[in-house]
């Protein structure tokens, strides 16, 4: 799994577990045993235009899409490490 943060950093984590939590707005991304999260907020994937597209969805469900085919192509673009 390659996660980017924002434009300046990629991180690779090859055989790493992704764990997600996913919320109305964010989601905050565990990787382990690396002990890295990560947070996505729903203004990067523009959350309140997807919602408008796909009225019958909640948000949490576009949102667990999204991080879905992030990690199917390997590949996550996030807004922040987290401390």
């Amino acid at each position: 799994m390659v996660i980017a943060v924002g434009d300046t950093r990629v991180y690779k984590f090859p055989q790493s577990t992704v764990a997600a939590e996913i919320y109305s707005d964010r989601v905050e991304i565990l990787v382990l045993p690396e002990r890295r999260k990560f947070v996505l907020h729903g203004e990067r994937v523009k959350l309140a235009d997807l919602r408008e597209v796909y009225p019958e969805r909640t948000s949490q469900n576009i949102l667990a899409t999204i991080v879905v085919n992030a990690l199917r192509d390997g590949f996550l673009q996030v807004d922040e490490e987290a401390v």
